[in-house]
């Protein structure tokens, strides 16, 4: 005879939280506007560390699931932006680097593909991809799978976005003469999506994993579509995802030997068919 709750099969599977707890974390994490750190939950709910950390990473990790069958259309924005990998400058000028330059990187700093809507009247979703830097062939399988055709997509003058074809209708604008162009194109929904990704990373949490940051963004895109939304609906949103998730396969029993299973969720023309499948 076995045992079993209402978090059983779910992300909460094997919880030892009660109730409460699990509810109050969901709280935090809903009202917590640019993202929630596990220390601050950890002083919130009176747990340890590593209790909060992994309960903050089940929900990030259900919610980016949400993109699997994700399919953007009408006016779509797309950009990339880089986060994370910060290089500390030597003392002495003489010793410095070119840290912008890719020679010098630390292999810490990625991209975050980005794909926004911009529809009026209609709820505006976000679809993040973690890519090892900006460049043609992630933008196009961004694109295509997760665009529907005739799709009109804005981007900037970045050279990663110039062949589309038989994808979507594109629309550029230049931010090295302007910022919106004389017929209104412009790609501000997808910098405001930025904005909040950088408040997250400077003011929250001070630096992301590059074998998480996937799940962080992907929670920070839901904080940024559901912002107009009231906070039960959002609870209600996350508490429906959460319960309709099935077991983490990356993240129960992380403490006990899981998390040397993960491997960093960063796409790449080379991804396997399996892992593909994950991150979108």
């Amino acid at each position: 005879m076995r045992e079993f709750s209402v978090t059983s099969g779910t992300v909460f599977h094997s919880r030892k939280l009660s109730f409460k707890k699990l509810l109050m974390a969901i709280w935090e994490e809903v009202t917590a506007v640019k993202g929630l750190a596990a220390l601050h939950l950890t002083r919130k709910l009176g747990v340890e560390y590593k209790t909060a950390w992994v309960l903050l990473a089940k929900i990030r990790e259900a919610i980016g699931k949400r993109r699997a069958k994700m399919k953007l259309w009408g006016s779509v924005q797309i950009d990339g932006k880089y986060i994370g990998g910060h290089i500390k400058p030597e003392n002495k000028k003489e010793d410095r680097i070119d840290r912008r330059r890719k020679e010098n990187q630390n292999g810490k700093r990625m991209c975050v593909l980005s794909l926004r809507e911009h529809n009026p009247d209609a709820p505006n979703r976000t679809i993040t991809r973690v890519v090892s830097d900006e460049n043609p062939k992630a933008a196009w399988a961004a694109v295509r799978d997760h665009i529907q055709p005739k799709s009109v997509l804005t981007a900037d003058e970045h050279g990663s976005y110039d062949d589309f074809v038989g994808l979507a209708i594109l629309r550029r604008v230049n931010h090295s003469q302007a910022y919106q162009t004389e017929d209104g194109t412009d790609t501000n929904r997808i910098e405001s999506f930025f904005a909040r990704a950088e408040r997250s990373y400077v003011g929250i949490h001070h630096r992301f994993s590059v074998k998480y940051l996937d799940w962080y963004m992907a929670m920070v895109a839901w904080k940024e579509d559901t912002r107009y939304m009231g906070l039960r609906w959002q609870l209600a949103d996350v508490l429906r995802t959460v319960t309709h998730r099935t077991t983490s396969e990356n993240l129960c029993g992380y403490w006990q030997g899981a998390a040397e299973r993960i491997e960093d969720q960063v796409w790449s023309e080379d991804t396997t068919v399996e892992k593909q499948r994950y991150l979108r």
